[in-house]
């Protein structure tokens, strides 16, 4: 019975044998017949990734309180070793909920992947599947900033296919979540080797080089990769993905010379300029003496001289500016120099844009919307005038209007190209055409037989263009209004090919301060009787340009004055009565009285001498201007018919607040639009037609001449530019959301040939 069991005991553990072997030769023969792309190397790394069904959404959870982001990596998933001309386009819409499930954002991120393979040397990417070699194309990733929603805590996707070429798309999402820094260096230690050498490749002498915040930095956040909820294989559908690293990466040679790209470079045919918003002092590194360097403010309101800035030295290379005040600074050397400017503890990042570089063999293609308008941004790189060519297409593919813009070749004191070295070299002038396109354009080609440098950016012409605006420079402080540009950059359709030849340009960009042009115009008020009867005149305070000549005051124009024994008696002969006007902090807290024939009077005297401001349309430096105001209701429109009359060169806009106390800092918001009749074909010049802003109470001195009260509140002026692309004006509106006191001025090219008698009133 013994030998009995022992001969089954070794024939069940010899069957077992014999199939775990079949098993194991049948999957190493699978495996091997695997269509292989490449061949695998060291350097091949795998990552799970999941399928992105198309007709239903894929969830995955994460934290509410702990996750600021959620990055989101996708591949485009093609047919075998296929390569297209064009990028394939596909779209991947998702949805944000709160834990009891309702939603709180959807959007859709359009994305155009193009299959590379290792031949062209770029990243070798592949997913086999049911024996099969599928290519993957390279990874298009968009971030969602989910600290915008603190209630967030799962997101949903789905694909939204675009092209039949396509096989499918995985994706790979990771949330960004905030780690204990308290001990930077233990969590950094902790970190695996490969990715500490990954966060190293940048720094030249390795790890031990580290500033403490630095391994701050790196440690600051940490990406946990998140799961799709559900079933595998019935909820979702997951993967392994073959990458060969390292990708194709442009590598510059380090022991050539290197320009810190957050620098200002400035030489002596070069200007760095740069805003400032804040009257905290400035603090620069500098790569010259600073005795090489000019440094000058600029009043962007051109009401002050610009000045000369000085510069106190720390220590070796670093220096402080104090007593600044917000505006614009230009950075000049007289050697090449390299400054970096700090503000605030934060430092002052310049500004930059790409274009891509045209040639005869390589046009600029665009999407456009019809009824939309575009702006284009062209730089010449020729030394001899040029043009471009731009060619518009219908739906069916067909050209159905041409236009030809002329270039100029003109080398730009303030922008400059950054080489792929660092190095900064000088680059024309750009230069602005506006189209305005018509319903049946789908497509836009920009063309050139020579090389120059395009950006297109877009808008919808009844899109808002909203701002704010202080009586200097500042930054938004109101959190329930978002600043919304005019223009958005667009990209090309067929940017992978300027990509793929190395044509992107890189251009930093500077602003020119303004310069000191003596307009030939004259503004003129706007009566508003008939439509807003309710007036009544202020002393508003409204000072020349420092460049530009003394006028000759008339009689609404006032100076302040000291002491109301200081008035000189004597007549001015170009005036017919001098007038005085006294403000005082009591009832009646405005009288106005004759500088001549009542200055004798004792109670005219003894109710002067008790006004806190006393002012007398008499003498030099009279900046004070007696202009009336129209009541504006809240919710009312106010209306200027433009037809049959002479365009302005532009509407200046002139609001107060009354009565209010001085002390108001709430923001006033005010609408204007423009309607007319707009040129067709390349301009020059644009209108935005409709604007929203909120304008931010200014310090500019203002009194309401109104026994009652005189306590006004001033807010900037705001400009409407008429555009020579309008061809016929028809109307202005303006609209407020709060009650408001205005003035309207027009600017014409001369001054009226009829005398407008509230404008020169003296009552």
């Amino acid at each position: 019975m013994y030998w009995i069991k022992k001969l089954l005991h070794l024939s069940a553990t010899g069957f077992l044998l014999l199939v775990l072997l079949w098993v194991s030769f049948n999957g190493v023969t699978w495996l091997a017949s695997a269509e292989q792309l490449e061949e695998r190397s060291e350097e091949e790394t795998r990552s799970v990734v999941h399928w992105l069904p198309s007709d239903k959404y894929i969830a995955f959870n994460f934290s509410a309180s702990r996750t600021r982001a959620v990055r989101l990596l996708s591949n485009a998933i093609f047919e075998g070793q296929q390569v297209f001309d064009e990028p394939v386009n596909y779209a991947i819409e998702y949805q944000l909920f709160d834990s009891q499930g309702v939603q709180l954002n959807k959007h859709t991120y359009h994305h155009a992947s193009k299959l590379v393979l290792a031949a062209q040397e770029q990243q070798v990417k592949q997913i086999i599947e049911d024996r099969q070699a599928l290519s993957v194309a390279s990874g298009q990733s968009f971030y969602i900033d989910v600290s915008r929603y603190p209630n967030a805590s799962q997101i949903k996707l789905k694909l939204i296919p675009e092209e039949d070429t396509l096989r499918g798309v995985v994706v790979r999402l990771h949330a960004q979540t905030s780690t204990d820094t308290d001990d930077s260096q233990q969590i950094w230690l902790k970190l695996p080797l490969d990715w500490r050498e990954r966060m190293l490749n940048y720094h030249t002498l390795g790890g031990n080089a580290l500033a403490p915040w630095e391994l701050t930095n790196a440690v600051r956040y940490d990406w946990q990769k998140l799961a799709p909820q559900g079933i595998p294989n019935i909820d979702f559908v997951s993967d392994i993905l073959y990458e060969t690293l390292p990708y194709n990466v442009i590598t510059y040679d380090f022991s050539a010379q290197q320009w810190d790209l957050d620098s200002f470079y400035s030489a002596p045919n070069l200007t760095a300029t740069f805003r400032v918003k804040s009257t905290a002092p400035l603090y620069f590194t500098s790569t010259v003496p600073v005795s090489t360097l000019r440094l000058t403010w600029h009043d962007l309101s051109q009401q002050l001289a610009p000045i000369e800035l000085s510069a106190v030295e720390l220590e070796d290379n670093n220096y402080k500016i104090e007593n600044i005040r917000p505006g614009l600074v230009t950075v000049q050397s007289s050697l090449p120099a390299l400054t970096q400017w700090y503000q605030l503890a934060q430092p002052i990042a310049p500004l930059h844009s790409y274009y891509y570089v045209l040639t005869p063999d390589t046009p600029v293609d665009y999407a456009v919307s019809g009824g939309s308008d575009v702006v284009f941004d062209i730089r010449d790189l020729t030394p001899e005038s040029s043009h471009a060519i731009v060619s518009l297409y219908d739906a069916q593919g067909q050209v159905f209007a041409r236009h030809k813009i002329s270039l100029e070749s003109r080398l730009s004191q303030f922008d400059r190209l950054i080489t792929p070295e660092t190095l900064r070299q000088a680059v024309n002038e750009s230069e602005k055409y506006y189209l305005r396109l018509p319903d049946e354009a789908v497509k836009l080609r920009i063309s050139s037989k020579t090389s120059v440098a395009v950006k297109l950016q877009s808008r919808h012409r009844d899109f808002h263009y909203q701002n704010v605006v202080c009586e200097q420079l500042c930054e938004n402080p109101l959190t329930d209004f978002v600043e919304i540009g005019a223009w958005f950059a667009q990209k090309a359709t067929n940017e992978f090919i300027f990509t793929e030849l190395q044509q992107i340009l890189k251009v930093r960009l500077f602003e020119a301060p303004p310069l000191p042009v003596i307009k030939e115009t004259d503004y003129a008020s706007e009566s508003l009787f008939d439509r807003h009867p309710i007036s009544n005149t202020a002393l508003i305070y409204s000072p020349a340009n420092y460049f530009e000549p003394p006028s000759e005051p008339t009689q609404v124009h006032f100076r302040q004055l000291d002491d109301i024994h200081s008035i000189n008696s004597d007549q001015d002969p170009s005036l017919k009565i001098p007038k005085v006007i006294a403000l005082k902090p009591q009832a009646p807290t405005y009288i106005e009285f004759d500088a001549t024939s009542s200055t004798t009077d004792d109670s005219i005297i003894t109710s002067a001498s008790q006004a806190n401001h006393l002012f007398i349309n008499q003498g030099e430096q009279r900046h004070f201007i007696k202009t009336r105001l129209y009541k504006i209701n809240r919710g009312d429109t106010l209306s200027l018919d433009y037809r049959g009359k002479n365009r302005p060169l532009s509407i200046v806009i002139k609001p107060f607040i009354y009565p209010a106390a001085k002390n108001r800092q709430a923001p006033l918001i005010i609408n204007t639009s423009l309607s007319g009749r707009f040129k067709i074909g390349i301009t020059d010049e644009y209108t935005v037609a409709t604007k929203r802003y909120a304008l931010m109470p200014s310090q500019v001195p203002a009194f309401m001449l109104h026994p009652q009260s005189t306590n006004i509140v001033s807010y900037p002026p705001v400009t409407i530019k008429i555009g020579t692309d309008i061809q016929t004006l028809e109307k202005f509106a303006i609209s407020a959301e709060d009650e408001m006191w205005i003035s309207i001025l027009e600017e014409h090219s001369a001054q009226p040939l009829t005398p407008l008698w509230w404008q020169n009133e003296n009552t």
